[in-house]
């Protein structure tokens, strides 16, 4: 487990793998209306307690941002909110990335086709990648939350997209040979 303090408001924290099997946690079962969630979150914060020398107020509202790292593990930032200027309740938020998206084209029209529509979605796509793997044309897409639905919809025209399990993109990501 690695804390660091960005700012007064801010910690960052990046989690192994191991990190996540010794907090008897994966990335996929963090949601904060879970109560095992709950658990490892005030665990961390106790950790970054001791490692940093200060605390999260949890008495003020508090992001949680959860993304997923490539070796299992994750990154989650803590930012401590305003104060908002009525006395609305005070809670805890956590904002989760959407799960990355494996596109796969009817072939090589369709692949550039793809690659041209996906370079002016800047708004719905943080990062994407292209990929050549046993003679097909791949795209793996991280989309923002809000637009994961539409995107799908839109790549159905040039080939095959769907959520797909993170075993079937580290073998492209392993095996594949990445194209610029």
């Amino acid at each position: 487990m690695k804390i660091q303090a960005n700012g007064d408001e801010k910690i960052s924290v990046i989690l192994t793998k191991n990190d996540l099997t010794e907090l008897n946690i994966t990335y996929d079962e963090l949601d904060y209306s879970n109560i095992e969630t709950r658990r490892v979150i005030w665990t961390i914060l106790d950790e970054a307690k001791k490692v940093l020398g200060k605390s999260v107020n949890i008495d003020n509202r508090l992001l949680i941002q959860v993304s997923p790292s490539d070796d299992g593990g994750c990154f989650l930032e803590f930012t401590q909110l305003p104060e908002p200027s009525d006395s609305k309740r005070k809670r805890l938020i956590m904002k989760k990335d959407a799960e990355p998206v494996l596109f796969c084209a009817f072939d090589e029209n369709a692949f550039l086709d793809c690659f041209d529509f996906i370079k002016t979605e800047d708004k719905a796509i943080k990062d994407y990648s292209f990929h050549l793997y046993n003679g097909e044309y791949f795209a793996i897409i991280h989309p923002r939350i809000a637009t994961t639905e539409k995107l799908l919809f839109s790549l159905c025209e040039f080939g095959e997209a769907s959520v797909s399990p993170k075993s079937e993109i580290a073998e492209i990501l392993e095996f594949g040979r990445a194209l610029s």
